[in-house]
């Protein structure tokens, strides 16, 4: 993307300065030109590579601004401003640069006869394939303005999920490596001291500081092979963990893990019927939607498995069997399914079980956190309790020898 001053005139006359991002100036052209107005120069406006230019993996377009577009486009879809100048207008008023770089590509793809859809997905970056998927099925139907929406919501309440359970993993994390750089402090800093003061008097040490100063003086003695190992040890963890057998292996383990597995499933469980669901919704055909939700799955146990429940579907099984024969969603949910589709109310049962793994995932979250807690704050006092306990026997011994 390049950076493009341009300046033009409106229909009375008034000039109007700005600068966009575009992959060529014709695109800031015909942008310019689908807001009605007339282009006057656009010229290269030549900076330095931020940092976003030069690492874009590392710098992608937050939920939060996704929806927000979603939603300001179906405002104006809904008020009846056309698509080409709203996207333009968005462009203009988004605060992230590579969403305002899309938006004016988009602005100017729209303007050469582009259908929304096509000019989304040429942003696969920038934009989820379900909102691609949803808009082209909302082109056909005629309603934009509520599938963008229901978009916009759709994302949030992905977001919102997400959330919940990264702060129910920050706590447990936080609280461990802060008594582990405790423990390594007063090992380090504190003990060693105890060593000099009992050399000084010539008398023992209590025996658990002697252990632990028999363990940070070896630490101390073979850190450099130490730290060697551990970074051979986690580039050969991370290779493995990139490999297909290596994904699979940690993700069948994090379903199997204490409390977090439970938690974990239920937010799978959650994302797929809630995907599905908005997809039907929209009036994305099944056969279409169930890819998208497929690949929208993190987790590859679940997500082999719903490969072959397509799979099955494909051969005419249906979808509530194939389901209920992987043995990964709860009977609940597969006896919906098989309401819903025997019913044709598939995507309202999707969505009742969307609202009830939500409300399972706020349980457990609940329920992991009033069992972790304490059982931390009895680790840490543990731990702590064993390092000051060393310490004051060692002051006590100390002050029987200078007797």
């Amino acid at each position: 993307m390049q950076r493009y001053n341009y300046r033009a005139l409106t229909s009375d006359g008034d000039t109007v300065r700005g600068l966009m991002e575009a992959l060529r100036p014709a695109d800031v052209h015909d942008a310019l030109t689908a807001r009605s107005l007339r282009v006057v120069t656009v010229k290269r406006r030549r900076t330095r590579l931020t940092l976003s230019e030069l690492f874009p993996g590392s710098f992608k377009v937050s939920t939060q601004h996704i929806a927000l577009f979603c939603r300001e486009l179906a405002t104006f879809v809904r008020v009846g401003v056309p698509v080409t100048p709203a996207i333009a207008t968005i462009a203009e008023q988004s605060s992230n640069p590579r969403l305002r770089a899309a938006c004016a590509t988009m602005a100017a793809d729209l303007e050469r006869g582009a259908a929304l859809s096509e000019a989304v997905a040429a942003h696969p970056a920038v934009f989820p394939v379900l909102m691609v998927d949803m808009i082209r099925a909302a082109e056909v139907s005629g309603s934009l303005d509520k599938v963008l929406k229901q978009v916009a919501q759709h994302i949030e309440r992905e977001a919102n999920a997400r959330r919940k359970v990264r702060a129910a993993m920050a706590y447990p994390f936080v609280v461990v490596v802060m008594a582990f750089f405790i423990s390594i402090g007063l090992v380090t800093f504190v003990l060693p001291q105890f060593r000099t003061l009992f050399e000084s008097f010539h008398a023992d040490l209590p025996k658990p500081v002697a252990l632990m100063l028999g363990t940070s003086d070896f630490l101390r003695a073979h850190a450099i092979p130490l730290l060697i190992g551990l970074l051979a040890l986690m580039l050969l963890g991370g290779r493995f963990a990139r490999s297909a057998s290596g994904r699979l292996t940690m993700d069948r383990l994090v379903l199997r893990l204490p409390l977090f597995g439970k938690m974990y499933e239920a937010a799978i469980v959650e994302r797929f019927c809630r995907t599905l669901s908005d997809m039907l919704v929209a009036g994305v055909p099944i056969t279409q939607t169930f890819p998208v939700v497929i690949e929208s799955t993190n987790n590859r146990v679940y997500k082999r498995a719903l490969r072959t429940v397509a799979a099955q579907m494909a051969v005419g099984e249906g979808f509530s069997r194939p389901m209920r024969r992987t043995g990964l969603f709860p009977p609940v949910v597969t006896q919906m399914i098989k309401v819903g589709e025997e019913t044709g109310t598939l995507d309202e049962n999707l969505n009742e079980a969307a609202e009830l793994y939500s409300e399972e995932l706020d349980m457990r979250i609940k329920r992991m956190t009033a069992i972790i807690e304490p059982a931390l704050i009895l680790a840490v006092a543990a731990i702590v309790g064993f390092l000051a306990i060393s310490m004051i026997e060692a002051i006590y011994s100390l002050a029987g020898t200078i007797k």
